[in-house]
């Protein structure tokens, strides 16, 4: 008798805290675990109140499925929520990311299997502290209120993908409003001329799709040189995508990404996330830091 299960359609819930290495070294791993074990516990509750099943914990988060894409967010947006409040109310705030996938996969006893899995927790390692993000095949059958709160990152290069993916995030706060009368449209990244300005300090300069690979580093030779130390010979590059700019960190020391009128901020390991709009680029330090490498950036025409 064969032991394969048959594969079931799911939204996959993939929910990540932020920065808990930090936390064990900063608070110790007695107040740390107790710290991470209530985290995990207002997930599960918040996926619990959803009639979701959370699959297995991870020690810092959690992997979860859902029979459908409206209550899976809605869990999710409460989890932040609920995380916020307590944050305002503690003096060890505990931030979280989540990414969304759904399709096909095999639940087996304490664990679950399959592409939608793996989008789902890639889409979690893309996302900044406070943020979820989601698969366009989470975006099926949601409400009005839910789509209205959409924002769309267009398509976005995922680790281990050969080929990008639509991406979106969702406006999970409570204090949000929508002004719109229409649910928002997904911004589409078109395929018109476009160029690409860099600036830092004094040095300003543009490229067109013509030029690119940009490379950015402290090496003289990179198309656009920032000489810091903090900032690796080679730390990040900058490729043109047939319709988009899309940047990839290669660095030791990390990359940031803030684009204008946001307050959340992706942050790069290895990974990759488009470039709209415009913003900043923090090379080597946080953002956070007032003396971090930060290059502004600006996509033109298109």
């Amino acid at each position: 008798m064969s032991n394969l299960r048959k594969p079931v359609t799911r939204t996959v819930v993939f929910a990540d805290i932020v920065g808990s290495t930090g936390l064990y070294k900063s608070l110790g791993d007695s107040v740390a675990a107790r710290l991470m074990t209530s985290t995990t516990q207002l997930i599960a509750d918040a996926v619990h109140a959803e009639n979701g099943e959370v699959v297995k914990t991870l020690g810092d988060g959690l992997l979860a499925v859902f029979d459908a894409n409206d209550p899976a967010l809605r869990a999710c947006c409460a989890a932040q929520r609920l995380l916020a409040a307590r944050g305002q109310r503690s003096e060890t705030a505990v931030e979280l990311k989540v990414g969304l996938s759904r399709g096909p996969v095999v639940l087996t006893p304490g664990d679950c299997f399959g592409d939608a899995v793996n989008a789902a927790a890639r889409l979690s390692d893309s996302a900044a502290g406070g943020q979820i993000l989601l698969a366009d095949a989470v975006t099926e059958g949601l409400g009005l209120e839910q789509l209205a709160r959409l924002r769309s990152l267009g398509a976005i290069f995922l680790r281990g993908y050969d080929v990008p993916i639509p991406v979106h995030r969702i406006e999970w706060d409570s204090s949000w409003q929508n002004n719109q009368t229409q649910p928002h449209a997904p911004t589409v990244l078109g395929g018109g001329v476009q160029r690409l300005g860099l600036s830092w300090l004094d040095a300003t300069a543009e490229f067109g799709i013509e030029q690119s690979p940009v490379g950015i580093g402290r090496s003289p030779s990179a198309e656009f040189s920032v000489n810091d130390i903090r900032v690796s010979r080679q730390h990040a590059r900058i490729d043109w995508r047939g319709s988009y700019f899309q940047l990839l960190d290669l660095s030791s020391n990390g990359t940031w990404v803030r684009f204008s009128g946001q307050d959340n901020v992706i942050a790069l390991r290895r990974n990759e996330c488009a470039l709209h709009g415009d913003g900043e680029i923090s090379l080597g330090a946080r953002p956070t830091d007032p003396t971090a490498p930060t290059v502004q950036f600006r996509v033109l025409g298109g």
